[in-house]
């Protein structure tokens, strides 16, 4: 008897289309046949029709609330990372240069943008520092959370726009009753960086007229350092010849670098105290000497790795309630009300003050009129003091560039719900969602002040150095010394920091409103069944806004230039939905119904779309099931691609006209003889275009689910997708521009570039804002394997998922190709795409405890390397889990052991966190993670 409930909770679990570990447990099954007499209707994800089965024609992974637990994971867009079917380039909080402490998820690799999320089938508010696309995942408390479907098809037709990749639909707990407690405790075994530390209690009232849940959570994680670990606390460069790895660093030092001056010991590019101070690459030499040498890149960069944060400091805390009320026997109001507050850092490495070198400021040059460049300054073959143009230096005084993020997201539902007659049902609702940022930005510099900093000065009579002349002197400027050593009195003071540098406060929201009515119920009937119907409208309007800081916005500072943003739109769709049986109970036709669905959207920025979709289920017999999708699915151009400022943005690319310029190069302003080039991060401008279109996209997938009756437990289940997206809403790119330019005179309109000086040639600005263009082709294979079974020590289930991704090709802007499926190309954005991500899960439970045991293979990837046309293959990474849970009375311990082997993440030349992709591989070492629970 308890082997058929086994068998029945696997087929109820692959009814649902589970690739995951995730599994409904047998008493729900039995509970669900206890109370027989009346078959409650439920929606699936990918659907609005209510059935009382849960099989439908959609592929559906569910992760259940006990796999949350067991992951120790705190934060539920951590643990959808890790599933197979995620890959690409979204972020998480191990991004600290580009992060803000938000964690968003890429089904298929398609983007966050491209991946719809919501709680409990209704949309959910975008959230970050302004302006955004996706939503923030950590803005939803785990402890609420009852399980999550992800639906990997797209789902235009049901949901409206963004569900290209898929869905996240987030159910939560709105039957539970009692009281529950959390504290968990979760530490690294290297000296306990990455400690997270998360509190919660949810209580749960009803009575026959209803009921409400209450939940409050507060989770507060510790940072990881980059000098915490050896992969991580230099600059690697891996030498294609030797195979070995170089410290790098940076040209900026602490100890200054001054370029473009004949000096006496023939040569024009000089340090102060070659190879002294922290953070030198060999960082056993802290001599400090004194004095001029010729630069050296062997010994004289700076080692900027280790005062960088890996894994970012984050505190979140909020409250969550949801309630129904039984208004009379046919009408409910029900509602959901959530804040959450989250406030993160990142830090980055103090700046590098190199005004010419790496922000292109001409008006800065040191003075040779400036009183500290002549006292201590490097001087010409003559022993005079010259103007420098291109000088460097770090300016660790500061303590580095320091970035607090505080994000607040409300969200409010409202509606009603109830019964028309014996078989249709009604929705309304009306759904709220607000997100207010605040962003602190400290260590960086204005640019115009540098330039009177730098500027000539004087020493006056009684002691003091002022800028300007003794004829103009200026009032309130600082006169910058530069020339000065770190930890020494001849630092930078603190005067001069505070006359240069300032902090940027930028803000930025976003807002939702949907109000939205619907029905569902039998049409008629069929020899095969009832035909079951859903339609509705819905009518949305989304707001964007992000506001940088004044002096940001006039462009005259160290930090990313960008213009403000302020947008909105709305949109009124109509959509119907129907489930069409076939056949039933029939000679290889067990089951044979189809879902049709068709949605029109009239959006008030680009005019209107229709999308369809067509789902078969085919159940020739007991155990084996059939199914394919058919869709159209549409992503509508968000607030931040129609409307966002001009940005700077600093991209890793390699312009060709600098070493061999061609006739279009010449024509486009380059010297014949070429350019030395600034560096290998040249400045572009990316931005919003109010003129884009929606990216369009046709939707495969097929599928076959066999559970055998002669194996009770046993279930296998293979899906195939193809994600074909046209109109992408995307940019050219720098690197595109560049080549084109020099081979076709293509896009040559796009690039600006200095006509005169020793910068003439080099790019000053390359135009890359948003366009339709090209497309993307994704298509693989999902399987699954579960085994459940009763054995003599407890019930064992073994449970291994795994996604192949065959293709996932780009089409550019030229109609060239980029083959990305088992590639890792950091410098286009695309992400990183493994051919194999594979989950393996053993659990073993037994009456008073648990445990389990899991393996997380992700495969090697190709990066580019070397030449134009090199490559090297990026190892794989396999992390061993392991966890046990414990009953006693009311209260569960729950100890737990991530990444048991300590394994460190491969080594990526093109990474450009850390010198690996953190936002694929496991990067925080191994973690031993406590919780206790209560629950009454």
């Amino acid at each position: 008897m308890l082997n058929n409930k086994v068998s029945n909770a696997v087929r109820l679990a692959i009814a649902f289309g589970a690739t995951s570990t995730a599994m409904f447990s047998a008493g729900a099954v039995v509970a669900a046949e206890d109370g027989a007499n009346k078959i409650e209707k439920i929606q699936v994800t990918g659907s609005r029709i209510k059935r009382a089965d849960m099989e439908g024609a959609n592929p559906v992974q569910v992760i259940s609330r006990d796999d949350l637990v067991a992951s120790g994971i705190t934060n539920v867009g951590d643990i959808l990372q890790e599933i197979p079917s995620v890959a690409g380039a979204a972020t998480n909080t191990a991004i600290n240069n580009g992060g803000s402490g938000a964690v968003r998820v890429s089904l298929r690799g398609l983007g966050s943008s491209r991946t719809l999320v919501l709680i409990n089938g209704r949309r959910v508010v975008a959230s970050g520092t302004g302006a955004n696309s996706s939503v923030d995942l950590s803005t939803i408390p785990t402890a609420v959370i009852k399980r999550v479907e992800v639906l990997k098809d797209g789902a235009s037709a049901i949901y409206g726009s963004d569900a290209i990749g898929g869905v996240v639909n987030v159910i939560t707990r709105d039957d539970f009753e009692g009281f529950e407690a959390n504290a968990s405790y979760d530490a690294s075994t290297h000296g306990g960086d990455g400690e997270t530390k998360s509190y919660d209690f949810t209580v749960g009232f009803s009575n026959d007229k209803g009921n409400v849940v209450l939940n409050a959570y507060y989770v507060e994680q510790g940072p990881q350092w980059s000098s915490d670990r050896d992969w991580s606390k230099f600059e690697l460069g891996l030498d294609p010849d030797t195979g070995e790895f170089n410290k790098g660093g940076s040209s900026a030092p602490p100890w200054g670098r001054y370029n473009g001056i004949e000096g006496a010991n023939d040569c024009s590019s000089f340090t102060h105290g070659a190879g002294s101070g922290p953070g030198q690459s060999d960082p056993s030499d802290f001599s400090n000497p004194t004095g001029y040498d010729c630069w050296d890149w062997d010994k004289d960069t700076y080692n900027y790795a280790p005062v960088n944060y890996h894994l970012t400091p984050q505190k979140r805390y909020g409250m969550f309630a949801q309630g129904t009320y039984e208004l009379s026997d046919s009408h409910r109001f029900f509602t959901e009300l959530n804040f959450n507050r989250r406030t993160s850092d990142t830090k980055l490495a103090p700046l590098p003050l190199a005004p010419l070198a790496f922000f292109g400021v001409t008006n800065a040059t040191y003075s040779k009129d400036n009183y500290y460049n002549q006292q201590f300054g490097p001087k010409d073959a003559s022993g005079n003091s010259v103007d420098i143009a291109d000088w460097r230096r770090r300016m660790v005084e500061t303590g580095g560039r320091d970035t607090r993020f505080r994000v607040e997201t409300v969200r409010a539902v409202f509606g009603f719900e109830g019964d028309i007659n014996d078989t249709w049902g009604y929705e309304v609702s009306y759904i709220f969602g607000r997100n207010d940022s605040a962003t602190a930005r400290a260590g960086g510099v204005n640019f115009e002040k540098v330039a009177e900093a730098v500027g000539p000065s004087f020493m006056d009579s009684t002691g003091n150095v002022v800028c300007g002349t003794q004829e103009n002197p200026i009032a309130g400027c600082v006169s910058l010394n530069t020339f000065g050593i770190p930890g020494t009195d001849t630092q930078v003071t603190q005067e001069m920091m505070d006359f240069i540098t300032f902090e940027a406060h930028d803000f930025g929201s976003n807002e939702q409103q949907v109000i939205s009515a619907s029905v569902f119920g039998e049409a008629f009937e069929l020899p095969a069944g009832t035909i079951g119907v859903a339609m509705g409208v819905e009518h949305r309007e989304e707001k964007g806004a992000d506001y940088p800081d004044a002096l940001i916005a006039l462009g005259i500072t160290s930090g990313a230039t960008r213009q403000a943003t302020e947008g909105s739109y709305t949109v009124d769709e109509i959509f119907m939905e129907a489930n069409l049986p076939i056949l039933d109970g029939e000679f290889l036709a067990e089951v044979l119904e189809v879902d049709v669905a068709v949605r029109y959207s009239d959006y008030d920025t680009f005019g209107d779309t229709t999308n369809h979709k067509v789902g078969v289920r085919w159940s020739p017999m007991d155990g084996l099931m059939f199914r394919g999708t058919s869709s159209t699915a549409f992503r509508a151009p968000s607030t931040s691609d129609l409307f966002s400022g001009a940005e700077d943005n600093s991209p890793q690319v390699a312009d060709p006209c600098a070493t061999n310029p061609t006739q279009f190069c010449i024509a486009d302003g380059v010297p014949a003889a070429g350019f030395e080039p600034i560096g290998d991060q040249l400045s572009s401008t990316r931005g919003g275009n109010t003129e884009l279109q929606p990216e369009e996209a046709d939707i495969f997938t097929v599928g076959v689910v066999y559970s055998p009756d002669f194996v009770d437990g046993l279930s296998f289940t293979v899906d195939y997708w193809d994600i074909e997206v046209t109109n992408a809403i995307s940019t050219i790119g720098e690197q595109l521009i560049l080549d084109k330019c020099a081979e076709s005179g293509l896009y040559c309109d796009k690039i600006t570039r200095y006509t005169s000086g020793i910068l003439a040639g080099n790019s000053s600005d390359i135009d890359d804002r948003n366009v339709n263009v090209g497309g993307v082709d994704s298509s693989g294979i999902d399987f699954n394997v579960n085994y459940v079974t009763e054995v003599s020590f407890g019930a064992l289930k073994f449970n291994l998922d795994a996604t192949r991704y065959d293709t996932y090709d780009i089409t550019q802007a030229d109609g060239s190709v980029v083959e990305n499926a088992g590639w890792f190309r950091r410098n286009s954005g695309d992400g990183n795409f493994p051919e194999w991500k594979t989950n393996f899960d053993v659990r073993l439970n037994k009456d008073d405890w648990s445990a389990s045991y899991a393996i997380r293979y992700i495969g090697e990837v190709e990066e580019p390397f070397g030449n134009e046309a090199g490559q090297r293959t990026i190892d794989s990474q396999t992390i061993h889990d392991a966890r046990f849970t414990y009953f006693f009375d009311n209260f569960t311990t729950t100890v737990g052991l991530n990444n048991i082997f300590d394994e460190d993440p491969p080594y990526a030349d093109t990474g450009f966190n850390d010198n690996t992709d953190p936002r694929t591989y496991n990067t925080t070492g191994r973690h031993v993670y406590l919780t206790l629970s209560a629950a009454f």
